[in-house]
């Protein structure tokens, strides 16, 4: 019976969890259900008594919230049992040993399993503050670690759920998200040991109730810690941010289905119906674009060799023809043949300027595992077992630059004009001053589809310059819109960690802007064939604490717990220990024996 109602517990954990998370139910999520989301998950641990169960537990807990909150990644072609199966198990086990590593402080002779036996002289008392802390800190360090690396996968997360709250996600320009997950994860904990105290241990823990109260001062910090960040919060979501530069650009949503097309000649044709509408309007209100911003995947043919190609094709209308027409940037997913004997491609966001010339490109850095990239495809045994059992060539090769374009931008009036530098007499002040307007630019980079949720490529861009992160992704695939949301929502704390401008262009949606403090400004409706002219606010950079030191409270608790494992190892007691003082009363009570025996 104690086995089922562990099972029960970790599977409602997950439940509520995924509930919480954009889903098909909330389209923007229900972060009411995080808090009581890990109420039940710590009392498995609580009540845990072995590494086995809590093993178990977190790994139920971990793949319950994958399996209802990733669903759509059945969808990803024939390749579910890679995208769902695969990335179920890895996030499974990562749970489990998340578990297995929550369980070590109770392992131990000084357990709560143990407690009232030896309290009395255990050298290290767990105490609910201890517990509390504990608890929030695996849990945090659980998610940066299924959420970093080449087998990284950021969905499923805390801070993914907290959209309908954007006062709470202010705090991520100092953490980032797992500030988030530190303080939801606490107030569960804080929760559960009200519950114990209250109703489970009271009684039999009567006699120690002045450290149970321990309980109130974690209270009381906690509630000023959160009144602090929801100060912050507040003060960062309603101050009045001014844009320095702008420019328009025209987001094209062409909502084709990536798996049907033969020849990208019909899409290209619907994005240049949709673009030539826009900016139709454009002109009709007498304005200009500045960038045509196309989604992923959109061109099929790979560069530099496409060029050709496209200046003949679409044959009812040819696509550079048609830049060099509309004289307006171009931004446009598609792929790059990065070494043509290797068969190596990169996955590839292409820029051509107002005459149709190809300017350049920059490659997808972080591909999707067992979908874009299979672990050791490059060698022939594995590859050729891809292509025959499997029927699948993983293809692509992640990028190794980090790229940025220049688009052209005009000031607001806050942006403070230059000193003209070389200063012609024969033309006027204003003169010179409109070329130096004129000249005004504005630096965009352009992450692609996965890049955005990941910290190692989306710092390095703005720390290098980055100025807008201009996202094109097509997530069109998975027919879902909580697909689609979930995506939008983590790429929505990169506005918010680095006060910066974001845009999302995405084959079937969430296509929209996004200001720094993590307010859309503009969108587009899902699954539709739609463009949108968007004025992008460009602000004036600024370091926030995030941008400057990075995922830098995981790697604290890391510290921490490794601290506390030192001090476990050097105050270990023994089954069979014995305090010297007790041994002292032992023996005065021996001899008292033997000193009455020998009266008599």
């Amino acid at each position: 019976m104690e086995v089922i109602l562990q099972v029960f517990y970790s599977v409602f954990s997950g439940l509520m969890l995924a509930l919480a998370i954009p889903n098909e139910l909330y389209t923007f999520g229900a972060p009411v259900f995080t808090l009581i989301a890990f109420i039940p998950f710590y009392l498995c641990f609580y009540n845990a008594k072995s590494y086995a169960q809590a093993f178990r537990t977190g790994f139920i807990q971990a793949i319950t919230a994958h399996l209802i909150s990733s669903f759509w990644l059945a969808y990803f072609k024939d390749f579910a049992i890679f995208t769902l199966g695969a990335s179920a198990l890895g996030t499974g086990f990562i749970g489990g040993f998340m578990g297995f590593i929550y369980y070590i402080p109770y392992s131990s002779t000084y357990s709560h399993n143990r407690l009232n036996e030896k309290a009395s002289y255990a050298p290290f008392y767990i105490s609910p503050a201890f517990r509390i802390f504990y608890f929030a800190s695996v849990y945090t360090i659980y998610e940066w670690v299924k959420s970093s690396g080449f087998l990284g996968y950021p969905w499923g997360t805390v801070s993914s759920a907290m959209f309908r709250w954007p006062v709470l996600m202010q705090i991520s320009s100092i953490t980032g998200t797992y500030g988030i997950t530190f303080l939801i994860t606490l107030l569960n904990a804080i929760f559960a040991e009200a519950f114990i105290h209250w109703f489970k241990t009271l009684k039999e823990d009567r006699r120690y109730g002045q450290r149970e109260f321990s309980l109130n001062t974690s209270s009381f910090f906690y509630l000023v810690i959160l009144a602090a960040v929801l100060l912050y919060g507040l003060v960062q979501y309603n101050i009045p941010r001014k844009a320095i530069k702008h420019f328009c650009a025209v987001l094209v949503q062409q909502n084709e289905d990536p798996w049907k097309q033969t020849s990208d000649d019909e899409s290209i044709l619907e994005s240049q119906r949709l673009t030539e509408e826009k900016l139709e309007e454009l002109k009709q209100e007498n304005k200009k674009a500045d960038l045509i911003v196309w989604s992923e995947g959109v061109l099929t043919r790979s560069f530099p060799y496409g060029n050709y190609h496209y200046s003949k094709q679409p044959a009812e209308r040819a696509l550079i023809p048609f830049i060099k027409e509309k004289k307006v940037p171009l931004l446009a997913g598609g792929s790059y043949i990065k070494d043509s004997e290797k068969r190596k491609i990169n996955n590839a966001a292409l820029m051509f300027d107002e005459n149709g010339n190809f300017r350049g490109y920059y490659a997808k850095n972080h591909l999707v595992p067992f979908a874009e990239v299979i672990p050791f495809s490059d060698f022939p045994a594995i590859s050729s077992f891809l292509k025959k059992v499997v029927g699948i060539s993983a293809g692509w090769t992640p990028g190794d630059q980090y790229v940025f374009f220049d688009i052209n931008a005009s000031p607001t009036e806050n942006y403070r004009l230059p000193a003209v530098k070389n200063i012609d007499i024969t033309k006027s002040f204003k003169e010179q001053q409109k070329e130096e307007k004129e000249g005004i630019k504005v630096k965009i980079s352009t992450p692609i589809c996965f890049d955005d949720a990941f910290t190692d490529i989306m710092r390095p861009l703005y720390m290098n310059g980055s100025e807008v992160f201009l996202n094109i992704t097509d997530d069109s695939w998975s027919l879902k819109k909580s697909s689609e949301i979930q995506h939008f929502v983590i790429a929505s704390y990169r506005a918010i960690e680095y006060r910066t401008t974001l845009v999302r262009c995405a084959n079937a949606g969430y296509s929209v802007v996004v200001d720094p403090a993590g307010k859309i400004i503009s969108d587009m409706p899902l699954f539709e064939k739609k463009a949108l002219a968007a004025d992008i606010p460009v602000y004036k950079r600024r370091m926030t604490t995030y941008a400057r030191f990075g995922n830098w409270l995981p790697y604290t608790l890391i510290i921490l717990f490794l601290l506390y494992m030192t001090y476990s190892i050097f105050t270990f007691v023994p089954d069979d220990y014995i305090p010297s003082e007790r041994k002292t009363k032992k023996k005065s009570k021996k001899r008292k024996s033997k000193n009455s025996k020998n009266k008599k």
